[in-house]
């Protein structure tokens, strides 16, 4: 084979750089073909290796009493949740793809994030998201959404797993360039947990699901790093639409797994056949050999190197010991896949690739990808000085009328229901339960045979990450864990997706910095680890001819465990003349709320006021008071402030309030702010002394606000109206922006 000139080589592989491709030779000790540029380019990329990332990653704690499987040594990271079960979750990105084709984008989103879990042996039982788009006065945002919206509900409904959780956000500093976050969460019996690994020398390797094409070749599909030239074929559109070759995959993976004749699995993702190839020997710390010729394809003339690098959805590399090939074959052939045996194991260090007696490429697994030798970067980065604003609150006019403040706040993108979007998805896909009749500060997710159950969210608020990407974090950690709380559930581990701008823009670099640090501190106070997770760089979009990052946005995901499924607590008021009380302490703070934006107009400023300790000893309180059916609902103050934790709690059942605000704090502060550490729990009139005595006791702030009204909202004695009036105000205006024409 021909092998370029350094000077040509520069020019073709660009994501390499001239470091780069001489290191290649020193690795190989002598000059790569092309096959092989072509694979260590791929499996260089940021996607693959996490260069740029993976050396503030390691600061994340990842060990813990309950957790199976860690971040880095899988597709995705496990944990123990008693009775002999084992969660199986991971947060995955589709941003890039959302941008250019949303539907199709947010459908794989899911798809890629699936995939993962299913390949180490778990059931999918739930699909969450967290939603980012520009600001709402733009068609694009509205086109964007719409479509991402359709796209996650079909394949929830092609693949019958329901979406229950997620948040969206809107904001200018995600024109044109969305944040798209999926999570999965899947369940599987602990001793069944599979292993993506290649092990055994003289083991076969196969692939089985879809017929390889070639898909994503040559910049045609997407991509994981830097979007350009992107031209999606129908047929890719046709075949990443259709989810019944996921559904098949699922089918035989169960049956691999109860008929134990599988020494491993690797799902076929972005680097291709041979990226698989390569992870399943790192694991196993052995080679392969791979016979391109072997491959099944559905199109006729494909090279070695297309059979290597095709991204064709809906495959997986299995790992097996020849004498359980029938059994494999039989399991295939019931579920009408597929199969494709193209290798073996071998007991040296490199997977090499054959086009039928000649070898092709030969890589070293320990160099590429996350293995132990693989580039890892330290990148300059810089705190970039900005002029924080600290909004001081005294300094402004009290509003002459509330209700008024509160039809605008109403108009707000960011506090309005999101119950067009809960819509658009398949209830019935959800468990019969009382426990899911109200909407709660977490998903929820019964476990068959048991009567423990899973508490999932996905957090992360941007107005928070404007000024301080390190408090912010940690405010994204506390919330997400006291979503939790609320829930009746236990954090037990996290899965991270952070979302950023370029690693070579030193300030945003910087901005990655300070939020792996904060979210390191953070779980390491909280004592819960990341289990698994991901990292979307190159997230930007141009402004008046400037290329600008989007916010950070370091997401959230994470799961709890409730021990009793009975003590799953929802935010839906539930009876006339139930107490209602504040637990924590309101502040004279409005910095970062969306009443500072929305009103005040300051788009930015320091973060509201957030203390760990008491947010620690808040968590603690709160399950304890739903472990002891002291409260009949529980609710944290986030988004919009106190009011709108009310509103949310009142809308379900239509139920009202009647409340007394704090004369210590300005009254927008006390309605409006966002500081952190609040959780708003309502007791019925025969618990609420024990429930009183439980908080003195316990020595933590709390106030009675009020009381639950039929239907009427006062505050103050002054009146703000009917729920039922309100709640058309707030559900609707989703569905009323979509409605609106906005100049071009």
């Amino acid at each position: 084979m021909a092998k370029p000139s350094s000077e040509n080589r520069n020019r073709e592989y660009t994501s390499l750089s001239s470091e780069e491709l001489n290191r290649i030779e020193e690795i190989l000790k002598r000059e790569p073909n092309d096959l092989e540029l072509e694979i260590f380019s791929r499996l260089w990329s940021e996607h693959a290796t996490y260069k740029n990332s993976l050396r503030w990653l390691k600061l994340l704690p990842k060990k813990g009493e309950n957790v199976l499987v860690e971040a880095g040594e899988e597709s995705a990271g496990a944990i123990d949740i008693g009775d002999g079960m084992a969660c199986v979750f991971k947060v995955e990105s589709h941003n890039h793809p959302c941008a250019i084709q949303p539907r199709l984008g947010a459908s794989t989103g899911l798809r890629v994030v699936t995939r993962d879990i299913m390949a180490m042996g778990a059931k999918p039982v739930a699909f969450l998201d967290s939603l980012r788009f520009g600001e709402g006065k733009r068609d694009t945002a509205k086109w964007l959404f719409e479509e991402v919206a359709v796209g996650f509900s079909e394949f929830e409904k092609g693949f019958r797993v329901p979406v229950i959780a997620g948040e969206v956000f809107f904001d200018k500093g995600f024109n044109s360039s969305p944040i798209v976050n999926s999570m999965a969460v899947g369940v599987v019996p602990k001793d069944n947990i599979v292993r993506g690994i290649a092990a055994g020398k003289g083991n076969k390797i196969a692939i089985v699901g879809a017929l390889t094409g070639n898909d994503g070749i040559d910049n045609d599909a997407f991509t994981s790093d830097v979007v350009n030239n992107i031209e999606t074929k129908s047929l890719i559109m046709d075949q990443m639409m259709d989810v019944t070759i996921e559904t098949k995959l699922l089918s035989a993976i169960g049956k691999f797994v109860d008929t134990k004749c599988i020494v491993g699995i690797q799902t076929i993702g972005d680097q291709g056949l041979v990226g698989a190839a390569i992870e399943m020997t790192q694991r196993g710390k052995t080679g392969m050999n791979i016979y391109t010729d072997k491959v099944l394809c559905r199109e006729d003339g494909l090279t070695a190197k297309e059979k290597l690098i095709a991204e064709t959805w809906g495959r997986i590399l299995i790992c097996f010991k020849p004498e359980d090939e029938p059994i494999i074959e039989k399991i295939v052939k019931v579920d009408d896949l597929p199969i494709s045996i193209v290798g073996e194991v071998t007991d040296g260090k490199t997977v090499n690739c054959y086009d039928g007696d000649s070898i092709v490429a030969e890589i070293p697994f320990e160099y590429v990808g996350l293995g132990d030798s693989a580039p890892i970067y330290e990148r300059e980065y810089s705190i970039a000085k900005k002029e924080i604003v600290n909004i001081d609150i005294d300094s402004y006019p009290e509003p002459d009328h509330y209700p008024d403040v509160v039809k605008l706040m109403t108009k707000s993108m960011n506090v309005a229901s999101k119950k067009w979007l809960c819509n658009m998805f398949d209830k019935t896909l959800r468990k019969e339960s009382s426990n899911q009749k109200y909407p709660s500060d977490a998903g929820f997710i019964e476990i068959d045979g048991s009567d423990k159950s899973l508490a999932v969210t996905m957090d992360c608020n941007p107005n928070f990450m404007k000024a301080d990407s390190n408090i912010g974090t940690q405010i994204a950690v506390a919330e997400a864990m006291r979503n939790i709380a609320c829930s009746g559930g236990v954090p037990a581990a996290i899965s991270d997706c952070l979302n950023f701008g370029n690693p070579y823009n030193s300030d945003v670099y910087g901005e990655f910095v300070e939020s792996i640090i904060g979210l390191s501190h953070a779980c390491e106070y909280y004592n819960v680890p990341v289990i698994s997770g991901n990292v979307s760089f190159y997230n930007q979009h141009s402004v008046e001819g400037q290329v600008k990052s989007v916010i950070p946005s370091p997401v959230i995901g994470m799961v709890g465990v409730i021990e009793d499924k009975k003590h799953y607590t929802t935010v839906s008021y539930k009876h006339k003349g139930d107490m209602i009380f504040l637990i924590g302490r309101s502040k004279n703070d409005v910095n970062s709320s969306e009443y500072a934006v929305n009103v005040l107009k300051v788009e930015e400023s320091f973060p509201p006021y957030y203390n760990e300790t008491e947010e620690k000893e808040l968590q603690q309180i709160v399950i304890q008071l739903i472990n002891q059916n002291l409260v009949r609902s529980a609710h944290d103050v986030s988004n919009g402030g106190l009011f709108f934790n009310l509103l949310e709690s009142s809308v379900p059942l239509e139920f009202g309030f009647d409340i007394t605000s704090d004369a210590e704090v300005r009254k927008e502060a006390f309605l409006f702010g966002e500081s952190q550490g609040r959780v708003v729990v309502s007791v019925s009139p025969e618990n609420q002394d024990d429930f009183v005595d439980f908080m003195v006791d316990a020595s933590f702030p709390f106030s009675i606000l009020g009381h639950v009204t039929k239907g009427e909202l006062r505050i103050d004695d002054e009146p703000y109206g009917e729920i039922k009036d309100l709640k058309k105000q707030f559900e609707g205006r989703l569905k009323e922006w979509l409605n609106e024409k906005f100049p071009v």
